[in-house]
């Protein structure tokens, strides 16, 4: 009976396996995680970036330089010796007021000062003896004395040169403006400038413009104009770097090629030496044209053009520019007043 129960149950027990597999099988395999379907990616449409546009318009454009420029003095004289030498001693410094003849600076010598005692010492007596001989009578002898007397004379004279050529003397009073920083003991070289000195009596500007593309464009000649203590004076170019005066000092050479310097018609009131007043010089100016700013004017290969925005469709066009400033380009042709530039 036990063995006939064990059957029955062992059969039940498959059945119930077989039901559990065959409904796996039907129900294809639902009792494994399903697979998702992947999601197809959301359509974005792509940034409109919108153009920086400007309109082209009628308008000014000036090339000019601008700056603040100090009261300088108009006659300034130069002093420096044709010979090289050691410097004994100094006797100025820049802002001295100086009298013509005041002595400033000298060399050593060398003992042309006990030359030139000795030669002054020859001369006079030359010229007693010649004194002494025209009133003996004796033409002879008074010739002999008159030619030693002039020889003494020319000696003398060629020793004076020699020794005042170790002396700088001022020729005219004034304002000693620059002074060199050599001391006693540095030796100086021919045509080196020692000293400046100027007339106090006569003022202009001097304006100091550097790395400006407009400089080369300014002419001797040209309108200025300086505000100074709220009043405009008007006045012209009269030196550039172009036309500086020729000099041996470096000093000299480094001012003038980068200063320009105006006399205005009248002095104002209060424009002493040091002074500043603000001062604008006129190269170039156009009224009633076409004037674009630089970032919308583009160059490639040779050609230079414009992108113009007509509607929503983008053009090139070809032009000629005229007048330039570091921000603005005038166009002469290519581009009509009221387009859309755009700028890069």
């Amino acid at each position: 009976m036990e063995r006939k129960a064990a059957r029955r149950y062992n059969r039940r027990l498959s059945v119930l396996v077989l039901l559990v597999a065959t409904a796996a099988v039907s129900s294809g395999c639902s009792l494994l995680p399903q697979e998702q379907t992947p999601l197809k990616p959301p359509l974005v449409k792509p940034a409109q970036t919108e153009a920086r546009t400007v309109d082209a318009k009628l308008g000014s454009i000036t090339r000019q330089v601008t700056g603040s420029g100090t009261f300088v003095p108009t006659k300034v004289d130069y002093y420096q010796f044709q010979d090289s030498g050691v410097i004994e001693s100094v006797s100025v410094r820049a802002g001295t007021a100086v009298k013509k003849g005041d002595v400033l600076v000298t060399l050593e010598n060398e003992g042309v000062d006990i030359e030139l005692m000795q030669k002054e010492l020859e001369y006079e007596r030359k010229l007693l003896a010649l004194e002494e001989a025209v009133r003996s009578g004796n033409q002879r002898q008074a010739k002999i004395a008159r030619l030693d007397y002039e020889l003494a004379e020319l000696m003398f004279e060629k020793t004076k040169e020699k020794a005042s050529a170790s002396v700088l003397k001022a020729d005219a009073d004034g304002i000693v403006s620059y002074f060199t920083d050599l001391m006693p003991g540095d030796r100086t070289e021919p045509g080196r400038v020692l000293a400046a000195i100027a007339d106090p009596s006569g003022m202009r500007l001097a304006l100091t413009a550097t790395n400006n593309p407009v400089l080369a464009d300014i002419k001797i000649g040209m309108k200025a104009e300086a505000m100074f203590q709220g009043q405009v004076y008007a006045g012209k170019v009269t030196q550039t770097p172009a036309s500086a005066p020729q000099t041996d000092d470096d000093r000299l050479r480094e001012e003038y090629s980068r200063t320009l310097y105006v006399e205005l018609e009248s002095l104002p009131e209060g424009a002493t030496l040091g002074k500043m007043a603000d001062v604008t010089i006129v190269a170039a100016r156009r009224d009633n044209v076409i004037v674009v700013p630089k970032a919308g004017v583009r160059t490639y290969f040779g050609r230079t053009f414009v992108q113009v925005l007509d509607g929503e469709r983008r053009r090139e066009l070809d032009i000629e520019t005229g007048l330039d400033t570091a921000t603005e380009v005038e166009i002469v042709q290519g581009v009509e007043d009221g387009m859309k530039i755009i700028l890069q």
